[in-house]
């Protein structure tokens, strides 16, 4: 399954909002937990970006004005945020992975709430296109 770490937070907070039951909580967990790690990952990628494009004063410390640190270069700041956020990572169609990942499909497709409406609507449509990936023959 490949997602892209822009789509890690609501991938994360809509599988925390699933209402399962034992089997098939312990799975989501499981996923939610990968997918925690990597968007910790991506946290600590994008302060190190930030890090280096900080304006720091004769002290070695960055420098806020009105609540926001300055930068040198915002510009190539945020081209390199946005290209932290577009890179994807994978997660293995393999036997290991197999119970878990086919379990979370059939909880997005089948247990998911009914219905939803606007923003939630585009949300619930981008993560079945994520678990629709998963494919075991």
């Amino acid at each position: 399954m490949k997602i892209y770490n822009y789509q890690l937070e609501q991938f994360i907070i809509f599988l925390h909002s699933l209402e399962l039951e034992r089997r098939a909580s312990r799975m989501r967990t499981r996923l939610k937990n990968k997918l925690v790690e990597q968007m910790q990952r991506i946290t600590e990628e994008a302060l190190a970006i930030d890090k280096e494009y900080y304006c720091y004063d004769e002290n070695n410390q960055p420098i806020v004005e009105n609540n926001k640190y300055q930068f040198k270069n915002f510009e190539a700041r945020n081209q390199d945020i946005l290209e932290l956020t577009n890179e994807f990572f994978i997660i293995e169609q393999n036997e290991a992975n197999k119970e878990m990942l086919l379990s979370v499909k059939d909880s997005v497709l089948n247990h998911s709430p009914s219905t939803f409406k606007g923003a939630d609507a585009d949300i619930y449509d981008g993560i079945c296109e994520l678990v629709e990936q998963i494919k075991y023959e």
